[in-house]
């Protein structure tokens, strides 16, 4: 039986992080993944012969300010890995016609901020300066295991004020809508408290005035970037590394089970029937109903663990309709021409309703949604002549029973029907947005939750973000009370991807966390 110092079950980009952390200091790695490719949502392909597309995450600001591009970005720049920038991160249009961009200057903010309501300068500045002096080491927890004692440190620090809770500590448990509630601008709110559905909050939810605080500052930091030729050309770099340094990289393959042997993890079985030995570590990229129910069948798990496993819970899906057009967007606003990721929206309220009609099992009536061009900012994506844009609307059921509008007759699955008919309604909202876009329309392909449940079991039923990430699933109980953090009750069983804090993402973060565990001398 062939033996690896370390085996990884699963591709995504944090387990492709550790792997490359891991090779480049010499130790012999294995990766393992079910997909003809690694990388996991982090994917390219084509949308139409020579037109490259993103069919699931696109951009990568957290992964630029993140300590994985600090340590490994010169050597996936070698591997040919560049990255292009948007002047303006991202943005919001009204359907009254009043848009709004987001510069990375703060001064440049401040005046698009009082160009839309005189003021409003100010409260945006609290926005973005909410952490106060924590900024730092709050954005260190991000790439650090919450269960560690000096993260727990960290923390305990962070979240007192004298006698009392810090701002932090507020933060942390507000909503985004009431941490813009200062704004007067109905767009700058929009904005600024929209992005937080990204990470799976609505704009009530408790939690989102955190990531209403945590997005603006990362833009200012890192932008919005996207790699050139597709995001999966990072997946791409980051195993050339792992492969450059003497890691195996095996696809279109199933790990079936862990194998735990003297109460330590010692490898891995294939559903071929082949088996690795791990020396060292096993590192699942797997949430709990996978890891404990699946992986570990053979293992006795303590039955607190079952319980929690079992109870792991999903949020709302996720729906894209990518499109190959024959012209650039048209905006009214030209800045646009040079933005990442705008949002379109009626209202902030328009997107409370829109989630809480996602969360009830029906198709919103009027959603919110985004609206990116790889091609405004990369030339190598598309023959001339053709754009590449990607819609993307968070919040849908995984599952839709009925249509809040009471259009569209839906029985639980995402039939060709409820598929089309619920695109040709985004495609209604963006009109509205972009007059004649729909016109220039030459192909078209659909992401549902559906799509997701299909490509990625860490998606559940469809949920792009790996798991609810309400409280009671996030920061220290990520990915559950029982579990947190990135170890588990196996020795020399680890766990990283999107079921880990930080969470949902392009960061690398849960990846960097393992990697310096198994780097510990």
């Amino acid at each position: 039986m062939q033996t690896f110092d370390h085996i990884f079950v699963g591709g995504g980009h944090n387990a492709l992080v550790a792997a490359a952390y891991l090779s480049r200091a010499g130790h012999e790695v294995l990766v393992i993944d079910r997909n003809d490719r690694v990388g996991g949502f982090v994917r390219s392909a084509e949308l139409a012969p020579g037109v490259i597309y993103d069919p699931f995450s696109s951009a990568v600001p957290l992964f630029l300010s993140g300590p994985a591009w600090r340590d490994l970005g010169p050597d996936l720049q070698k591997q040919g890995l560049q990255i292009l920038q948007p002047e303006f991160p991202t943005g919001v249009s009204m359907e009254d016609g009043t848009t709004a961009v987001f510069p990375r200057d703060p001064i440049a903010l401040a005046e698009e901020a009082d160009r839309l309501h005189p003021g409003d300068s100010s409260a945006v500045a609290a926005i973005v300066s909410a952490l106060g002096p924590a900024t730092g080491a709050t954005f260190g927890l991000l790439s650090q295991d919450l269960t560690a004692e000096s993260a727990r440190i960290t923390m305990a620090k962070l979240v007192r004020d004298g006698e009392g809770w810090s701002e932090l500590a507020e933060v942390a448990l507000d909503s985004a809508r009431s941490a813009v509630s200062e704004v007067e601008s109905p767009a700058m709110r929009s904005l600024l408290a929209s992005w937080p559905a990204h990470v799976s909050h609505g704009p009530d939810d408790a939690g989102g005035a955190f990531w209403t605080t945590i997005f603006p500052l990362g833009f200012t930091a890192a932008g919005n970037p996207i790699p050139q030729g597709g995001i999966g050309k990072l997946a791409q770099a980051l195993g050339e590394i792992v492969t450059g340094h003497g890691g195996v990289i095996q696809t279109g393959a199933t790990v079936t089970r862990i194998r735990v042997a003297d109460g330590r993890a010692v490898g891995v079985q294939l559903s071929d029937g082949s088996a690795y030995r791990a020396r060292n570590s096993v590192v699942a990229s797997a949430n709990p109903d996978q890891l404990y129910e699946w992986l570990l069948a053979e293992t006795d798990v303590p039955d607190r663990l079952l319980v929690q496993a079992r109870k792991y819970r999903y949020g709302t899906g996720l729906f894209q309709i990518h499109l190959a057009t024959s012209v650039p967007i048209p905006w009214a606003d030209k800045r646009f021409e040079r933005i990442g990721q705008p949002f379109l929206t009626d209202s902030l309220d328009g997107l409370s309703l829109h989630v809480a009609q996602a969360r009830a099992g029906l198709l919103p009536a009027w959603p919110t949604m985004t609206i990116d061009s790889p091609t405004a900012h990369d030339n190598t994506r598309a023959p001339a002549g053709t754009s590449v844009m990607r819609i993307q609307v968070t919040d849908v059921p995984t599952h839709p029973r009925g249509d809040a509008a009471g259009l569209i007759t839906a029985d639980g699955a995402w039939t060709d029907e409820v598929v089309n008919r619920f695109a040709d309604r985004v495609l209604e909202v963006v009109e509205k947005h972009v007059p004649g876009l729909t016109e220039t329309i030459v192909t078209r392909s659909i992401v549902t939750p559906a799509t997701l449940a299909a490509f990625n079991p860490n998606s559940g039923p469809g949920d792009p973000y790996g798991g609810a990430q309400d409280l009671a699933q996030s920061f220290a109980l990520r990915p559950m009370a029982a579990a947190p953090g990135h170890r588990t009750f196996v020795p020399n069983l680890y766990v990283l991807g999107a079921g880990t804090w930080p969470g949902a993402g392009v960061s690398g973060n849960s990846g960097y966390i393992v990697a310096q565990y198994l780097l510990e001398p």
